[in-house]
């Protein structure tokens, strides 16, 4: 049987390693894997990194939606039944292909009207010529007769007359000719209407676009002008974004951007800023911005969310730092600076609050004020403003 005052003696050993446990430093160990952290005034272990100058570039970033290169209905101009339709969405379309058929009846009967009208018109005038020709050789012997004194006063003005009369029905004849005439080409412009074809004004290899949607069946009767198709441009997109006034001014025409879409990842297309609207939307306090995007490969589809990243500036010899030193503490935006007093592996640390300028993937760009020497990458939220750490990156300082 153990005894009463072992267990007691036991007892009171466990109650002094838990007190001993919970008053130690809560927050001693390892940081990063190497070294030992102690507070108040002990050594702490950071990795750091070098302030250096360098040339970064400014990169904007937006977002957007993608829309087609151009987009238009195609309705026809006469109204009626729709016969037959030749499309489906995502089809392919060529430039004056005949997309749709109405049904053509009453305007063929118009056209055969009309050209029976012609024909009549083309009697008239045959005939009116036939009488011209008649009275004018009429009117030629008469005045001969005349300057012979064979033919009295009032023959010579008769036969001028019917001459002159004659001349005009001719004229008159080529007149409803005319007018016959454009009146057939006008049912035969009507008659075409039935056939829809798809027209779009561009130029080089701008002759095949795609079916967006349909918005009718066969069979239905439609009105003038009632969209039958939307027609597309696949091959070039516009990225819309907008963007606020610090960014308007530093967008230009022709700057080159990279375009991103989460439904294609890991893979980047350029494009180019094509058009920036001249005015911020007072709502907003923004501006459109349309960035082309050729598309020959349909990689990309109108609709599309993308992330759109452009070289806004090029900045010569910045004084930057690794991103990972940007820092807050205290309600402050800074790093800590390595003091240049080194013992071994082991210095001091002080805290500079920073002004931040252009931010890299890698580097923030530091305005104010002027730095010299590394910064603590890793470990900063152990450290305090006078703080000694031991180095232990593999960058010449290992400890």
């Amino acid at each position: 049987m153990i005894s009463k005052r072992l267990i007691v003696s036991l007892g009171a050993v466990a109650v002094f390693l838990v007190v001993a446990w919970l008053m130690w430093p809560s927050d001693a160990g390892v940081v990063s894997g190497a070294g030992d952290m102690r507070r108040g005034g002990q050594v702490v272990a950071v990795e750091t990194g070098p302030v250096a100058r360098r040339s970064i570039t400014d990169v904007a970033l937006y977002t957007g939606t993608l829309q087609s290169g151009s987009q238009f209905m195609l309705a026809p101009k006469a109204g009626g039944r729709l016969r037959s339709l030749m499309v489906d969405i995502g089809d392919q379309v060529e430039r004056g292909q005949v997309i749709a058929q109405l049904d053509d009846e009453e305007f063929v009967q118009a056209v055969a009207e009309q050209r029976a009208a012609v024909e009549v018109s083309q009697a008239q005038l045959e005939d009116a010529e036939a009488q011209l020709a008649v009275r004018r050789r009429s009117y030629e012997r008469v005045s001969d007769l005349r300057r012979r004194n064979l033919a009295s006063e009032s023959e010579y003005d008769l036969a001028r007359s019917e001459a002159d009369a004659a001349a005009a029905n001719v004229r008159v004849a080529q007149a409803q000719l005319a007018q016959r005439e454009a009146a057939l080409r006008g049912a035969e412009v009507r008659l075409s209407y039935t056939r829809v074809r798809a027209e779009w004004n561009g130029r080089g290899g701008d002759n095949v676009r795609y079916v967006g949607e349909r918005f009718v069946d066969e069979g239905a009767n439609i009105a003038a002008n009632s969209p039958i198709i939307s027609v597309i441009d696949l091959d070039a997109l516009r990225a819309v974004t907008f963007v606020t006034d610090r960014d308007f001014a530093r967008l230009r025409v022709g700057q080159a951007t990279r375009v991103r879409s989460d439904a294609r990842p890991g893979e980047e297309l350029e494009g180019r800023v094509e058009r920036i609207a001249p005015l911020l939307r007072e709502d907003s306090r923004q501006a459109r911005v349309e960035i082309r995007i050729e598309n020959e490969e349909r990689r990309l589809s109108p609709g599309f969310f993308v992330n759109v990243e452009v070289d806004v500036e090029q900045i010569d010899n910045a004084l930057v730092v690794p991103r990972d030193a940007i820092t807050r503490h205290g309600g402050q935006i800074g790093v800590f600076l390595l003091d240049d007093d080194f013992e071994g592996n082991e210095v001091d640390v002080r805290w500079v609050p920073v002004v931040e300028g252009v931010r890299t993937a890698e580097f923030v760009q530091i305005l104010e004020p002027v730095i010299e020497g590394r910064v603590v990458t890793l470990g900063q939220h152990r450290l305090s403003d006078g703080s000694r750490v031991r180095l232990v990156s593999d960058d010449g300082f290992a400890g």
